[in-house]
């Protein structure tokens, strides 16, 4: 054998080595991830609501609109609350509402401020009893995500773990696992993890981060095996270049 077939020989060997080496770390790091197409966003947020439906004769709010606690958002006028009025129900005005006991009149304030995603109320219409408005304070966005784990994988969810949040405009995002509940349907295994996630708070992702909003969840899975750290230096570089 010439050095010339030889020098072709090492070199064949030398790539299916590292082909398999690289498929090899791709697999393990595959099997560290549970994916979940489910996910949605949460966050803190308020329903205004009543037992007593009216016309609502005022609107001081608009839905979007930034509103501050204790602002006045809208005023119903109901003549079922009046009659019951009249017939001795006591009134009592709250930090959520204002009770016009002469006229038969509520006027809804802001539990808390923040942003009002969901307004019923429209001036001159009528306004069923139940609920009538909604705000989702600014900055406390999170996601939740659900997975069907076997027990091995539920072992392997950490606190503080690692995750990957994509929108719906297909940009991802990082986020740590902050908490972690498991409920029992049908005999199936239910895990519902709670992602922190700070970037999804920016007011630039306004459209995207409001309370439902469906997201994709890649969940990282804590590994301790001699490939652990191999398979994390791949990854790390496969994203330096830009492939993942």
């Amino acid at each position: 054998m010439t050095w010339r077939n030889r020098l072709r020989l090492w070199c064949g060997l030398l790539l299916v080595v590292g082909v398999v080496a690289a498929l090899t770390l791709v697999v393990n790091q595959r099997s560290r991830q549970a994916f979940s197409s489910n996910a949605q966003v949460g966050a803190e947020l308020s329903t205004i609501g009543s037992e007593y439906g009216g016309v609502v004769v005022e609107q001081y709010a608009e839905k979007g609109d930034e509103v501050e606690l204790g602002q006045e958002l809208f005023t119903i006028s109901s003549l079922s609350l009046k009659r019951d009025l009249s017939n001795g129900l006591q009134s009592i005005s709250t930090r959520a509402y204002e009770v016009d006991a002469r006229h038969g009149r509520v006027t809804f304030l802001a539990p808390m401020a923040g942003t009002l995603t969901d307004l019923r109320a429209e001036r001159g219409t009528f306004l069923a009893a139940g609920e009538m408005a909604t705000i989702t304070d600014g900055g406390t966005q999170y996601v939740t995500a659900q997975f069907r784990l076997t027990p091995e994988q539920y072992g392997r969810i950490r606190i503080g773990g690692e995750a990957q949040v994509e929108l719906p405009s297909r940009s991802r995002m990082p986020g740590t696992v902050s908490d972690v509940s498991v409920q029992t349907s049908e005999g199936v295994a239910v895990t519902t993890v709670e992602l922190a996630v700070p970037r999804l708070e920016s007011e630039s992702l306004a459209s995207l981060n409001q309370p439902g909003s469906p997201v994709s969840v890649t969940l990282t899975l804590a590994d301790s095996g001699i490939l652990a750290g191999p398979t994390d230096s791949l990854v790390q570089f496969l994203h330096r270049v830009g492939v993942r």
